[in-house]
C-alpha cells in the first residue's frame, strides 16, 4: 500500500515497500559562554527541513546525509535524501540546476560518490533549486552491480517527491 507524507511544505507520495521522514531539527540556543561574550543579541540556531526515503527501516537516528542508515543497507536497498540549504544559497551557482530531478541514470552513480565510502554501494549528488528553495539530494543505492534495477525504484520515488515554495509570513 503506498503512503504519502508531508511536512514542511515538501510532500512524498511513497510506493509500497517504502518508508520515509520529514524532519526539521529543533533550534539550538545559544550558550551561556556566548551570551557573556558581550554581544548585543545572538540569535537562536535557523534549522532546515530534511526527508529520508528508503525501501528498509529508518533508524530513529539517522542524521541529515544518511549516517546511522547507508551502514544498513543491502544490496536490495536505497535511501533517498533531500536537505534543504539556507534561502541565500537559492539559485546561487551550485544550485543553479532549477528543479528536482524526477529521473536518475545509472550513470549519475559512483562507487566514490558517497559521503562515506562503504564497499559495494554507490552514490548520486545533486544541488537544485526547486520551487526557489535551494537542496541538496542525495541518493544511495546499497549495490553498484543492482544499479539499473534499484535506479528504477529511486526514479518512482523521486516522480512523487513535491516542494511547495516559500511563503512570506
Amino acid at each position: 500500500m503506498a503512503s504519502t507524507l508531508r511536512a514542511h511544505g515538501i510532500r512524498a507520495e511513497l510506493p509500497s515497500g517504502w518508508e520515509g521522514r520529514i524532519t526539521q531539527l529543533a533550534p539550538s540556543m545559544p550558550t551561556n559562554a556566548a551570551l557573556r561574550s558581550g554581544a548585543a543579541e545572538i540569535p537562536a540556531e535557523v534549522t532546515r527541513p530534511f526527508a529520508h526515503f528508503a525501501n528498509m527501516a529508518l533508524p530513529p537516528n539517522t542524521n541529515a546525509f544518511g549516517g546511522g542508515a547507508v551502514e544498513h543497507l543491502g544490496a536490495e536497498h536505497s535511501l533517498i535524501c533531500l536537505i534543504e540549504y539556507s534561502e541565500e544559497c537559492a539559485g546561487t551557482a551550485l544550485f543553479n540546476k532549477h528543479r528536482l530531478p524526477k529521473k536518475l541514470s545509472p550513470r549519475d552513480f559512483n562507487r566514490r560518490g558517497l559521503q562515506r565510502i562503504i564497499p559495494g554501494q554507490a552514490g548520486s549528488q545533486t544541488f537544485l533549486t526547486e520551487a526557489g528553495r535551494p537542496f541538496c539530494l542525495y541518493v544511495v543505492v546499497g549495490s553498484y552491480r543492482r544499479l539499473s534495477t534499484l535506479t528504477r525504484q529511486v526514479n518512482t520515488v523521486l516522480r512523487g517527491i513535491h516542494v511547495d515554495p516559500v511563503t512570506s509570513a
